[in-house]
Formats: structure tokens, sequence, C-alpha cells
């Protein structure tokens, strides 16, 4: 195979701050990156990820961290751009965890915190097109697996997704050659796992509320998070042209609206379950059915595990205010669980 060639690969760069975009511009150009394309406003941004259709996008994220966090969702969302498995590395002058948390899941590939030499950058680059993650797709995160190996608490499955910034620099004729159709067939495969995750998110939800733990303890009923995650599954099977399935997707987005806070009757709920798996069933014509059904007995029973031994601690420790969180750490235990 031919040596790496970085002048092939188009890259945008994004920083507002002049002398900063300066210096990474050059650190890239150093590497061996020709093909530069920089802007300094989130709207030349959003412009370049569709004009220059580049093969990596490197954003500073320190000053516009909200704004370009949403960006890097739109992106894997294929709601921006035309590749949503484009390499993307944020840099950041911010080192709290917060900003670091939220860098990483937003989406992006990889966050390098300012200041760095270029032989770093050269490292972490070369990374990115080498040894790039596998991407996992739940309701609300697509993007690079960093499980580790010794913690699969998740069941989502990793996916191998599209490196074109690799097969540019490279020289992979064969890879190239098959660019559209590959970023086409991931794209498929990220949409229809979107859309069982979304399904089974409500679901899972559903029987962590009306089974509870042989305690007694129950998980909240987080209506909110429901009513959001049935209008995202209908917003899909829409974009998917399921016509059908979203119907059934509406059905369902209007039983839960009919939910009171103080008023969930185990009727309802239970129709609420039917819906949300019939939609996806509709979706899939029933293929998978019985995995998801398998997946989400398996998830249930470890997150009622984890409320019972949240319940007992909280008993043991006599703190109210830790019983009055347990309905916002079992919509972040839903998304440990890959839903």
């Amino acid at each position: 195979m031919a040596e790496a060639d970085y002048a092939r690969a188009p890259v945008l760069l994004f920083d507002p701050v002049h002398a900063n975009q300066r210096t990474t511009r050059y650190a890239l150009f150093e590497i061996g990156f020709r093909q530069i394309e920089c802007v300094s406003t989130l709207e030349d941004l959003k412009a370049g990820i569709t004009d220059v259709n580049p093969l990596m996008i490197v954003a500073e994220s320190s000053a516009t961290d909200a704004d370009v966090f949403r960006i890097v969702r739109s992106i894997r969302r294929s709601e921006l751009g035309n590749n949503p498995f484009v390499v993307i590395l944020l840099t950041t002058w911010g080192r709290d965890t917060g900003h670091i948390r939220k860098a990483i899941e937003c989406g992006a590939d990889d966050l390098i915190v300012r200041p760095f030499s270029t032989m770093f950058a050269e490292e972490r680059v070369r990374t990115l097109i080498k040894g790039r993650k596998q991407f996992i797709v739940t309701s609300d995160y697509i993007g690079p697996d960093r499980r580790k190996n010794n913690d699969r608490s998740s069941s989502a499955q990793a996916l191998e997704v599209p490196n074109l910034l690799q097969a540019v620099v490279e020289g992979d004729t064969e890879a190239l050659s098959r660019g559209s159709q590959w970023i086409q067939e991931a794209k498929s495969t990220v949409s229809a796992e979107r859309i069982r995750r979304g399904a089974m998110r409500i679901v899972v939800g559903v029987e962590l509320y009306l089974g509870g733990t042989k305690d007694g303890s129950s998980a909240k009923l987080d209506i909110d998070d429901m009513a959001k995650t049935s209008r995202e599954l209908r917003a899909q099977l829409i974009k998917a042209s399921r016509a059908e399935a979203a119907e059934v997707a509406q059905a369902l987005i209007d039983q839960i609206g009919s939910l009171k806070p103080d008023e969930a009757p185990a009727a309802s709920l239970k129709l609420i379950k039917e819906l949300a798996m019939g939609a996806y069933a509709a979706f899939a014509n029933g293929d998978g059915l019985e995995k998801s059904r398998d997946e989400i007995d398996r998830t249930v029973a470890s997150l009622r595990k984890r409320l019972q031994a949240r319940a007992a601690a909280v008993q043991a420790q006599q703190a109210p205010q830790a019983a009055d969180g347990a309905g916002q750490s079992e919509q972040a235990a839903l998304k440990r669980a890959g839903m």
C-alpha cells in the first residue's frame, strides 16, 4: 500500500479566534494536509460541512460548545452534510469534566485539549485513520464505542462505519469506488437501529414502572422522556418512508399524551408498550422482534437489580434526598443500558 498522503484529504477547520485558527491550521499543514478550508462562524461551519464535503472536521468547542455539540449530533443523525460518519476532531481550552463529558457524548471521534504540539496532533489523527473506534447506536447517541472491554453493560452492538479519510489518505481505490454505497448502507443500518432502540427505550421504561422490584421499589415514570422518544421514533419512520409504521407511532404519541403525571393506568401503559413494539414491527416486517424482546427482558432484569440496590442504599443511609433523585437516575440508567 502506498505511503499515507494527507494532501489528498479535504479538511474543514472551525475556530472563531483567528490566532488559534492559524495555529491549528499550521499544525495540520505540518502534518501534511493541504486542502484546509478555514471558517470562523457557526453559519460558515454548517455551510462548509455540505459544500466542502470534508473528510475530517476540526472544530474548536470552548466558546460555542453547546452549538458545536449540537452540530456534531446533527451530522451523526444525517441531518447535516452528506456523510454522517465523517471524522470529527474537537479541540478545547476547557479542562472541566462537564465540558469533556458533553464533548464525548455528542458523538465526536476525539477531543484534544489545548495547547497541543504538532506531534501530539499527528498521533491522534493517525489513530483516527488506523485505529478508529467502531460506532454504537442508541436512541439518543450515535458515535464511537467508548465502553471498556470489561464493562459492556450496554447491549448496543458495535458497528463498523465508513472511514473515507483512511481510504483517501491511503489511496484505497476499492473502498473509494464503493464510498457512496458504503455510506448509504451504513446509514440504513444506523437508522434501523435508532428506530429499534427508541421503541425498546419506551418499553423498558414502562416495564420498570409496572414491574417494580421484590422490595416494592420502582422507577419513576418519565412521561416527558417517553413523549420525546416517541416523537423522534415517528420522525425516523417518516424519514424511512414507512407510512404505516409512522401511523402506529402517531397513535403511540397520542396515547402517551393522554397520560398525566399522577395518573398512569396499567391498561394505558400496556397499550403504549404494544404500540411501541408495533411501530418497530411494522418498520422491520417482524424481523428482529424476538431479539428485541430478549434484550428488553435482560435490560429490565439488570435495571431492576440496580433499583433494588439503590433503594437498599437509600434506606441504609436514611437519605430522603437520594430517593428524590431516583427518577433522574433511571433516565441515566436507560442511557447506560443502550436504550
